[in-house]
């Protein structure tokens, strides 16, 4: 394939990205970009870390579109080009450089990252919700940390999920 080939937005079936993606790249002389973020969501058996598309419905192929136009078009998952005025929409290559630089492999890591032990940090959300304190230790692979309370006149450690503590407020 040719390095001038345009880049094109590919609008998606709904939740057929990965779909699309797979057909896509299946054809020769299409190049694809698939940007994805990976989230921690929470759900009734706990918080699951997951990978999902960075804009829903959406990714990105570069390809000759009078000799790949129609291929592309009819892959299974995908919707239809994007268009202004019925015609397909160039994305701007300093578009595709940016979104190539956010992560490697096309997964941008949109985890919130750990807090180290010894750092001060305020309870986000649960039972102790505004209290602060000292991480104490990190239970790594369930994302939990050991924090150090104060509570009810004396120092108690509590474990909690990662995602409910963020960094205290600076102050006296």
């Amino acid at each position: 394939m040719s390095d001038a080939a345009p880049w094109f937005c590919v609008r998606c079936k709904p939740r057929q990205e990965r779909i699309a993606a797979g057909q896509l790249a299946s054809l020769g002389g299409v190049e694809l970009l698939f940007p994805r973020a990976r989230r921690r969501r929470a759900g009734k058996a706990g918080a699951r870390e997951l990978v999902e598309p960075l804009f829903p419905g959406y990714l990105f192929a570069a390809f000759d579109p009078a000799e790949l136009g129609s291929q592309v078009g009819h892959c299974r998952g995908v919707l239809h080009l994007v268009r202004k005025a019925g015609k397909a929409v160039d994305v701007e290559p300093k578009v595709i450089a940016e979104l190539r630089s956010l992560g490697e492999g096309g997964v941008i890591d949109a985890l919130a990252p750990l807090p180290l032990p010894g750092q001060r940090v305020k309870v986000l959300r649960g039972l102790f919700v505004g209290e602060e304190g000292e991480v104490v230790r990190l239970a790594e692979p369930a994302r939990r940390v050991k924090v150090l309370l104060g509570l009810l006149g004396a120092d108690h450690v509590v474990e909690l999920p990662a995602d409910d503590v963020g960094p205290a407020a600076d102050g006296p």
